[in-house]
């Protein structure tokens, strides 16, 4: 086994396309080895690029997700905070398992099925809302963006007054262009703004997630409030911005694309499929998902050392042409696409996949039942995309009608 990765590149190399991850990713996915990735802090890890590498990397548990080891690579800064404000994501089992099982009720086919007709009324108005602008409007303000957003308010018991602040605060603490201080004190603010919705929560509970836990769990000591604090937290994050990007990044799909449209809007049952596709093929979690081994391992043709940090390209893994026929290519039909990592793969997948797959759904399919007409309000070339942040997206969508 060779420790002499063939291709070295910085994190994270600009794209050409704004749809496509970096073309380095396809010499990286080809060659025999892993590459190596230089993060913004200095240290080093390995990359991985392949589908079947990346499912075995996120399905062992000797690869840790553990904020606590050493050589856990940092995305940003701002992510070296104290162990006790880790997030599900960043701990391992046997207390990753034990805290998921404690939330993962609120988050099953079934739960969301009963959440769907609050959704489409959630969606509904935001489409009123939408329509009732003069245009061009921008489709991520006024739709994308709150829709999760008060989705997430209502089953956390959320203050939807307070949506602002929380989605300022997740992308200053998700951006890579700030310091250290700066990162880390976005993530001070979110936690505090947590801990006070807490607070105010154990004096009164209430019948939403955050009511419950402090009843179910907190109390009889199952989980500690830091805990619950961080579970707020995490869950507010991830809660608005990915769905959020997605409605986007699929709004414009749909209008590049007249007949990824026309299904949206006339084949309810070719719905499902088409977002999978879609999540697929943009995977917004575009700077790939950390992990450190914690001994010996080899992968492919690599030899993993203990103590070395690894990143885990999903967005690469998902144009694996030796998994997905035609990858870099847009098929609603897809009969594979459902295979896709951007919900991650392992211990750690994704805990809201279900909900975030029934918002884009009945998001994307209104968008098209609704507003047939609808156009991009500029050139292509106009729209910027949020290369600088952790989770990718377009930052403004002005549409028209």
């Amino acid at each position: 086994m060779t420790a002499h990765p063939p291709v070295a590149i910085e994190f994270l190399p600009p794209r050409t396309c704004p749809f496509d991850p970096p073309e380095v990713m396809a010499e990286l996915r080809a060659a025999e080895q892993l590459g190596t990735v230089s993060m913004w802090d200095g240290r080093q890890a390995w990359l991985v690029t392949r589908y079947s590498d990346a499912r075995f990397v996120l399905g062992d548990p000797r690869f840790s997700s553990d904020i606590d080891n050493p050589g856990l690579p940092s995305l940003r800064p701002g992510l070296g905070i104290a162990r006790h404000r880790a997030a599900l994501v960043r701990m391992d089992n046997p207390r990753h398992a034990e805290i998921r099982r404690m939330v993962a009720p609120e988050f099953t086919p079934s739960r969301i099925t009963a959440l769907r007709p609050e959704i489409e009324r959630i969606v509904a108005d935001q489409m009123d809302t939408l329509l009732g602008r003069t245009p061009p409007v921008d489709l991520r303000a006024e739709f994308a963006l709150p829709v999760p957003s008060r989705l997430i308010c209502e089953l956390l018991g959320v203050p939807l007054e307070d949506q602002d602040f929380f989605q300022e605060c997740t992308r200053k603490s998700r951006a890579r262009g700030l310091t250290r201080k700066q990162g880390i004190a976005a993530e001070h603010q979110m936690y505090d703004y947590c801990d006070q919705l807490v607070a105010r929560k154990e004096k009164q509970p209430s019948a939403d997630l955050i009511g419950r836990l402090i009843v179910d769990e907190v109390r009889p000591g199952r989980l500690t409030r830091e805990e619950l604090v961080t579970m707020a937290k995490a869950l507010i994050n991830a809660g608005h911005e990915t769905t959020a990007s997605m409605i986007c990044l699929g709004a414009l799909t749909m209008l590049l694309h007249p007949d990824w449209f026309r299904a949206m809007r006339g084949v309810p049952e070719a719905v499902p499929n088409a977002v999978e596709e879609l999540l697929r093929y943009h995977t917004i979690v575009h700077d790939g998902l950390p992990r450190v081994a914690t001994e010996d391992v080899v992968v492919g043709n690599t030899t993993i050392r203990a103590g070395d940090g690894v990143i885990v390209s999903v967005a690469s893994a998902n144009r694996d042409h030796t998994t997905f026929d035609n990858p870099d290519g847009l098929d609603p039909v897809r009969v594979d696409a459902r295979r896709h990592l951007a919900f991650g793969h392992g211990a750690h997948l994704c805990l809201g996949l279900w909900l975030a797959r029934a918002e884009l759904r009945i998001a994307l399919s209104t968008v098209a039942a609704r507003v047939p007409s609808l156009r991009l309000a500029v050139p292509l070339s106009q729209l910027r995309f949020s290369e600088d942040m952790q989770i990718y997206g377009v930052r403004e969508l002005p549409v028209t009608w």
